[in-house]
């Protein structure tokens, strides 16, 4: 009888893990693949592959991947860095992701861009949400990033198993879903996505109400919870606004988040807003989409100003005469450079 029960409870359990392992492929290859296009869909993912201890990692939105450069950075202050941001990424996704970079690569610095402060409970984008979270390897702090980050009608089960989201691509399925379905080329610059384009015409928005100049109560709660997790981990943390020419921002926002970093040792918040000048960006050469990220001249102007002002206040080492460092960023430097280049030439 004993052996019966075993028998059974063996033959379950097996299947029940066949049945997972089934859903895992084919949620690899249903998965969209973020190559040849949507290439931010792949930064989080792609931090798992660092190998090189790092010096400091950038959290934020689509503006940050867009703006800093790690190999900017790197070629000159011999930083090794990451950008971990995403499109649309909240605060409370920065908060998990966070947590979830401390655990593979501890660094000495990180970065929050605050943009996303304004956007509070009833923010989701779906689109964003699953490129900011299908790319995390499974955790707890994947499970908390999907239930802070959801719609009412969605699934947790479906980023546990994206199969039960993206099974109605089956038409869509082409050879690179099966050849990438394990293993994807490299199509970031560690985190960073290059842009190209110019343009001479503004972003146009709505009309801001007052309680506008607000941030939201979800956005201030997890800010706590991110100034509380550095502080605790004793890593310092610079909450910043990447520079636009988008006037979305008011003073009110400054002052509340200088309030609250001066209430955390090692927190320190500045406002690049107030330094394009020095940065030496230029709103017609430097931008695209409405002024609102940097096209790859204005996140190199931008990479070089911001290594300077964290090279001036924090202790982060010079790794370019490591030999543990120096072949590894040599190389990434180089690609980056001679992808610049193509680039550049498409467009002429």
């Amino acid at each position: 009888m004993k052996d019966t029960i075993i028998k059974t409870i063996t033959k379950s359990a097996a299947a029940v893990l066949l049945g997972m392992t089934i859903l895992l492929v084919l949620g690899r290859i249903f998965s969209p693949k973020y190559i040849n296009e949507n290439r931010d869909g792949n930064i989080t993912a792609e931090f798992y592959g660092e190998d090189t201890p790092l010096d400091a990692v950038f959290f934020g939105s689509s503006t940050v991947y867009n703006a800093i450069s790690p190999d900017v950075l790197w070629d000159r202050y011999g930083f090794a860095s990451y950008t971990r941001a995403n499109a649309s990424q909240t605060l409370w996704q920065s908060y998990y992701l966070m947590r979830d970079t401390v655990r593979y690569n501890r660094p000495k610095l990180i970065t929050l861009d605050v943009s996303f402060m304004k956007y509070g409970a009833d923010f989701a984008e779906e689109a964003a949400n699953r490129k900011t979270i299908d790319g995390m390897r499974f955790s707890a702090d994947k499970l908390g990033c999907a239930k802070a980050s959801m719609w009412e009608d969605e699934s947790l089960s479906s980023y546990i198993f994206p199969i039960f989201r993206f099974h109605s691509r089956w038409d869509e399925l082409t050879e690179d879903d099966l050849r990438f379905a394990f293993r994807r080329p490299k199509v970031t610059y560690e985190g960073f996505i290059m842009e190209f384009g110019r343009t001479d015409e503004p972003e146009e928005f709505g009309k801001l109400k007052p309680g506008d100049r607000l941030f939201p109560e979800k956005a201030e709660e997890y800010l706590v919870k991110i100034m509380d997790y550095c502080r605790d981990e004793d890593i310092p943390l610079l909450l910043m606004k990447t520079p636009t020419y988008i006037n979305t921002w008011f003073p009110e926002y400054d002052k509340r988040l200088e309030e609250m970093a001066k209430g955390y040792e090692g927190c320190d918040y500045i406002n690049f807003d107030r330094a394009a000048e020095e940065i030496g960006l230029d709103r017609r050469e430097d931008y695209v989409d409405g002024h609102s990220h940097l096209n790859v001249d204005g996140a190199r102007k931008f990479s070089v100003c911001f290594g300077r002002y964290i090279k001036d206040r924090y202790d982060l080492p010079d790794h370019r005469g490591d030999d543990r460092y120096s072949g590894v960023w040599n190389d990434r430097y180089t690609r980056y450079c001679m992808d610049i280049e193509k680039g550049k030439a498409a467009l002429k």
